[in-house]
């Protein structure tokens, strides 16, 4: 006799933490118990896996292999600009009111070089490119931007961040975790300099594995990043040949000379498993159901008479959906939503809702539900 039936749930939390997808999963389960219970015996192979994930990557960002990085997180990528740039006492970065603490700290801990941080404001949920124009003058350095704002969901034009920057010979680093596997983003026409994000939300990777991207006239300009041993041409080969070991060796003109020495293995085959999916289904399409989800949760929203955190507009919109509702705190509103199934998150006060292209309608429909029920 079978019991009863599972319970109606719905998983609309990407922009918090995504579900490692099946194809990943597989992959990672594949080096664990068919390659490295073998030690060196069956490595061979497996190395070839980050060449493979590398170019996956170069096609999602629309870049040179060369300019692309993998990294432990997002934090780790910013860290290496922040770090590995060459500062002088009264340089100027613009940061953004309410941006996460990831792409704050690193660039507020510069002070210590008497760099100083100057603020775009947050309105609307968003940010106006007329308050950044403001910011920018000829002592900025560089702006530290959000692709999107990990609480109100706001999708920033990075072609006018760009611009602005360029006006006065600025640097630009994106934080691209909150669109990056969501979201189209050619690096060929967006010229920004730096860029980082972590594989364990919209990517569909696991949790310790990201990407860096430099472009490659910027590389240069990283002179303190950390160089482990794969970061230098003839590495391997001299481990290989009968003559002294040289110290000498020069630093790879690519971005993976930041990647240290031994990597994540497993968690490296995971991830170019999950970006070989996003490719097989193609990040425009993946990109307009994103969107498409997200503008009938809005609506929803909308509808019943809750409060959205940014006002409407296509070119802003991204797959995080936000709202406040009258007389219940975000995080009294998720509880209950996570205790009827609907798993959701509350970033600075805020409903977050985010699906991803392979959530169905089935759990839009159970999400507006019970939303519709906490109306007062």
């Amino acid at each position: 006799m079978s019991g009863p039936p599972a319970p109606r749930s719905a998983y609309l939390d990407h922009a918090g933490f995504g579900r490692l997808r099946p194809a990943a999963v597989a992959a990672m389960r594949e080096v664990l118990t068919e390659v490295l219970p073998y030690g060196s015996t069956r490595l061979g192979g497996i190395f070839t896996t980050r060449a493979a994930a590398r170019r996956s990557m170069a096609r999602l960002l629309d870049c040179a292999p060369t300019e692309v990085a993998f990294v432990p997180n997002t934090s780790t990528g910013l860290h290496l600009v922040a770090d590995g740039l060459d500062w002088r006492p009264g340089d100027q970065v613009v940061l953004f009111d309410r941006d996460f603490p990831a792409n704050v700290r690193p660039w507020t801990a510069l002070s210590r070089y008497g760099v100083e941080p100057v603020w775009v404001p947050m309105r609307d949920g968003g940010y106006r490119s007329a308050d950044l124009a403001a910011a920018i003058g000829p002592r900025t350095r560089l702006v530290a931007v959000s692709h999107v704002n990990f609480a109100t969901g706001f999708r920033i034009d990075l072609d006018t961040v760009c611009a602005l920057a360029a006006r006065v010979g600025a640097l630009v680093s994106v934080d691209a975790v909150q669109s990056l596997g969501a979201l189209p983003l050619s690096l060929a026409d967006t010229p920004v300099d730096f860029l980082a994000a972590g594989a364990q939300k919209w990517l569909g990777g696991p949790p310790g594995m990201g990407v860096f991207f430099c472009r490659a006239d910027r590389l240069e300009l990283l002179g303190t990043a950390p160089t482990g041993w794969f970061g230098f041409d003839g590495a391997a080969e001299l481990m290989k040949g009968p003559g002294p070991l040289s110290y000498q060796l020069p630093a790879r003109a690519a971005a993976s000379r930041v990647e240290g020495g031994m990597y994540d293995l497993v968690g490296m085959a995971g991830l170019a498993a999950a970006l070989a999916e996003l490719e097989a289904v193609g990040l425009d399409v993946v990109a307009d159901r994103v969107l498409a989800l997200a503008d009938r949760i809005r609506t929803g929203i909308s509808d019943i008479g809750f409060t959205l955190a940014t006002p409407p507009d296509p070119a802003a919109n991204s797959g995080i959906v936000s709202f406040s509702a009258p007389g219940l705190t975000g995080a009294e509103l998720v509880d209950t939503l996570t205790g009827s199934g609907v798993q959701v998150s509350v970033p600075a006060g805020l409903v977050r809702v985010s699906p991803h292209y392979w959530t169905t309608d089935d759990e839009v429909d159970l999400f507006l539900v019970r939303i519709s029920e906490l109306k007062p």
